[in-house]
């Protein structure tokens, strides 16, 4: 099976479910029917979604890894670069996602003085740009697999005439190098922490569990460690 087929099963599934979400709101019986539907609808719709964005990403990876590895043909660089700059699955697949995310907060927007009239447009909105975004989202994998079919096919008659592999196709470009990287996340160990004694806690720090306080030092060690470790290296990729 492809990822078409599995985005294919979830969209089976996520679309019947968001108008029934839809329908269940709009005759509300007092039930917890709209919102169970709602919830599972909303979760579903994060997941295919990201589904979509992930393969996307993957597989333009792959794909821009055989462009710099191999002497593709004109006509097939074309094209890819074609489809790289058409990708517009993206930014529908996250506003459907985000439509959906935002569409069942509101479903307790009363508790917080928010209308339920926007509560029922956003949810309508939302519903219609998830079916929209679902639509596209097959047809953009599958002009993704072809593409994918015809570089791999690309691929295998380059092998076949025997030509050379690019060195060091693949590998990640860094503007920094990996001592800086290993200092990001030495620092970035500390984002909970922080959370948690400036949002949550509001600046009271000795309510904080010491065992986050903890867990985040021994992380951050760990992250400087890396950091000592790779000062002076200018490695392509990371270490």
């Amino acid at each position: 099976m492809r990822m078409v087929h599995y985005y294919l099963a979830l969209a089976f599934v996520l679309a019947p479910c968001l108008v029934l979400t839809l329908l269940s709101g709009a005759f509300h019986d007092g039930s917890e029917r709209h919102l169970l539907l709602g919830f599972f609808g909303a979760v579903l719709c994060v997941a295919t979604h990201t589904l979509l964005i992930l393969f996307m990403i993957v597989s333009g990876r792959v794909l821009k890894v055989a462009m710099q590895s191999r002497p593709l043909s004109p006509a097939f660089l074309e094209e890819l670069n074609r489809f790289f700059a058409q990708r517009r699955a993206y930014p529908l697949a996250l506003f459907s996602a985000f439509a959906a995310t935002a569409a069942a907060v509101l479903g307790y927007g009363r508790y917080i003085g928010v209308p339920a009239t926007v509560h029922v447009l956003v949810g309508v909105g939302a519903v219609l740009l998830n079916l929209l975004a679902l639509g596209h989202g097959v047809r953009s994998l599958r002009s993704n697999q072809r593409l994918l079919d015809r570089a791999a096919g690309e691929l295998d008659r380059l092998d076949a005439a025997g030509a050379p592999v690019r060195p060091g196709a693949g590998e990640p470009l860094w503007s920094v190098g990996p001592s800086a990287r290993w200092l990001v996340f030495a620092l970035s160990a500390w984002g909970p922490y922080l959370y948690w004694s400036l949002v949550v806690w509001r600046g009271a720090f000795e309510r904080v569990p010491p065992t986050l306080a903890a867990l985040s030092a021994i992380v951050s060690l760990f992250g400087l460690a890396q950091a000592w470790r790779a000062r002076g290296s200018t490695g392509r990729s990371a270490s």
